[in-house]
Formats: structure tokens, sequence, C-alpha cells
């Protein structure tokens, strides 16, 4: 019996996926894996190194060879496909921990959560830094609720990603959606709407996914963003759609807001610290806002402090990199300790 479904969304990745594959064939594990390649279109040698595995795996790995959909594309085609009872994303650039893929496994064949929560780790390619991303629950291997969750949420948001994040396939099956395809950034629709239905949230104490960052070609670099700014745009839109579309319980409500802050934060950063002529940018900024005052007015209760400070950096010209600076200081840590605690106090 397959527990646990690895999709890999791979486009043009023949340079990456060697090393994404190995990091998965553990041994210990190979007959309760199942590992699916979603070869999208590739002009590369992708799909003939997918299929050497396929040939020596048999019974883990399977591929899947489509027109280019782009990266929810694939991921629509390999949530579709697994057989394993949990399943999990792992970019075809990225790897996973090998060594704690055994007590994964184990771990979630006696599992009943919807939603899976473990740690995972930044590798800058170009630094060699490493960042641990953790979740800090009262207690790990303990499932809670989405308010619970909620009420201690700067303990889960780190891990509430698509990094962190494992769904049990029938739950994603039945509360997720065909995520968009053919833009960047859909990532946040996935980590976004199953998510807010989850009736059991466990995290697990292991960090399992090793996220490759640093390179400037990446969609999550600085030019990348601003110059696929109108994905980010989709992404909010298709997010406030759903939002006014769904019957979502208070919490679930409360969460969406929640994660669809943090997307509309990025695109604030891009619009008014990013975009050279700040002009253009302020009039993008102030119509999503209008937008989120209209659809999502919580979101934009939350993000109306944050909209101001940049506005003003913006007139200022204060560059992000200068507003990144100021994150890493220690005024701003000491900032943050403050706030804290006057929310644990009041």
């Amino acid at each position: 019996m397959k527990i646990l479904t690895l999709i890999i969304p791979a486009y043009d990745s023949h340079a990456f996926l060697d090393r994404c594959l190995q990091s998965m064939l553990c041994p210990e594990v190979l007959d309760r894996l199942e590992i699916v390649i979603v070869d999208d279109g590739s002009t590369d040698d992708t799909a003939l190194l997918a299929q050497g595995y396929c040939q020596r795996y048999p019974q883990t790995v399977r591929l899947i060879r489509q027109e280019n959909r782009g990266h929810g594309g694939a991921l629509n085609a390999g949530c579709a496909a697994a057989q394993g009872t949990y399943l999990k994303v792992i970019d075809a650039d990225d790897w996973v921990e090998t060594d704690a893929l055994p007590a994964f496994i184990d771990r979630l064949s006696r599992c009943q959560a919807d939603v899976v929560l473990t740690h995972y780790r930044t590798v800058d390619i170009t630094t060699g830094q490493i960042r641990d991303w953790r979740c800090a629950p009262r207690a790990f291997h303990t499932a809670y609720t989405l308010a619970e969750v909620l009420d201690r949420w700067e303990d889960f948001a780190p891990v509430v990603t698509f990094h962190g994040i494992t769904y049990r396939t029938d739950f994603y099956r039945e509360k997720g959606m065909a995520l968009s395809e053919h833009i960047f950034y859909e990532d946040h629709e996935f980590s976004t709407v199953p998510c807010c239905y989850a009736g059991r949230i466990l995290p697990m104490d292991l960090t399992i996914y090793d996220y490759r960052v640093g390179d400037v070609a990446q969609s999550v670099s600085d030019s990348s963003q601003l110059r696929r700014i109108g994905h980010l745009q989709a992404v909010l839109q298709r997010l406030m759609d759903e939002y006014g579309a769904r019957d979502l319980s208070p919490s679930g409500r409360a969460f969406f807001c929640r994660k669809a802050l943090v997307v509309l934060l990025r695109y604030l950063t891009i619009t008014l610290l990013l975009e050279p002529d700040r002009r253009k940018g302020r009039r993008q900024a102030a119509d999503m806002m209008d937008r989120f005052s209209r659809q999502m007015p919580d979101a934009w209760a939350m993000a109306r402090g944050k909209y101001q400070v940049f506005l003003l950096m913006s007139r200022l010209h204060i560059s992000k990199s200068r507003w990144d600076r100021f994150l890493r200081s220690r005024l701003y840590r000491a900032l943050r300790r403050t706030t804290t605690s006057n929310k644990v106090t009041s």
C-alpha cells in the first residue's frame, strides 16, 4: 500500500532531477512510497532521465507526460494521479531529507489528519546559507483544529506553506481546486484553499523539504517578481474570487484572509518598493487595495497599516534593499519582541 505520493512537476529539469530523485529513493520505504514525475512539455532530456528511473524502480516511480500547462497544470495532473494516502509536492530543482523519510512515512501510516505540517529549510546556492523554517506548536504529533492554529498563528505560519504542507489525498481532492495554469505563484492557491477546510492539522517534528534558493532566474527573485507582476495579480484575483464563492466557517474565512494577506503584502512590496516607476507602482497598489477593500475587507484591514508605510517609502524613494536591511536589523528584532510580548500580556 502506498502511504505517500511525492509529486515532482518538471519542466526542462534535466540538470536537477537526478539529485531530486536520488534523495527520495530510500530502500526502506520504496514499497510504501510513490513518486510521480510530471514532465510538463520539457524540451530537454527530462523525460528520458525520468524513464530511466521508471525502468529501474517500476513499483515506485511513474512518469506522466503532457503538453506544457505550467507549474499549476503539472500539479493538477500529479494530484489527480496520486495513489498514496497522502501527497506532497517537491519541485524538481529541490530535494528531500532522505534520512527523515522512514519516520515520516511511518507516522503518516498511522495518521488521520487532513493536513500535516513539517519543517523545511532553504539552501542558498549563491551564499551557501542554510535557514531552517520550523513549526513551534505547544506539542508535536498532536492534532490541532484550524481555530487553534489561528490562535497561535506565529507558531504555525512559517510552515503553512507549499514547502511545509502534506495533504491527505482524498481531502485534497474533495476540498481543493483546479490550480491556475500557465502562471507563476499558484502555489499560494495550493496552500490556501484546501487548508481553510481542515478539521485536523498535525505538526510533525521532522524536516522533510530542502528548498533551493539564490538563483536569479527563479520566480521568487526580485527581478522575476517584478517582471511577472501580472501573474501575482492573477493569483490575488483568483483568491478573492474563491473567497467570495466558497461557504467557509469563521475559522476558514480567517485562515483564508491570513494566507491572502501574505500574497497581498508581497504584491505591495513589489509595486511600491521594487517598481522603478514609482507613480505606476502606487497606482497598481491602490487598485489592488481597492479590490481587497470590496472583496476581502478583513485582509484589507490587516494590510492597511503596512500599505501606508510602504506608500510613504515609495514617495521617499526608499528601496526594497533598504527595507530588507531594516528587517534584518537589531531594531526590528527588538520591535518584534516588544509586539509579541504585548500580544501575550494583553
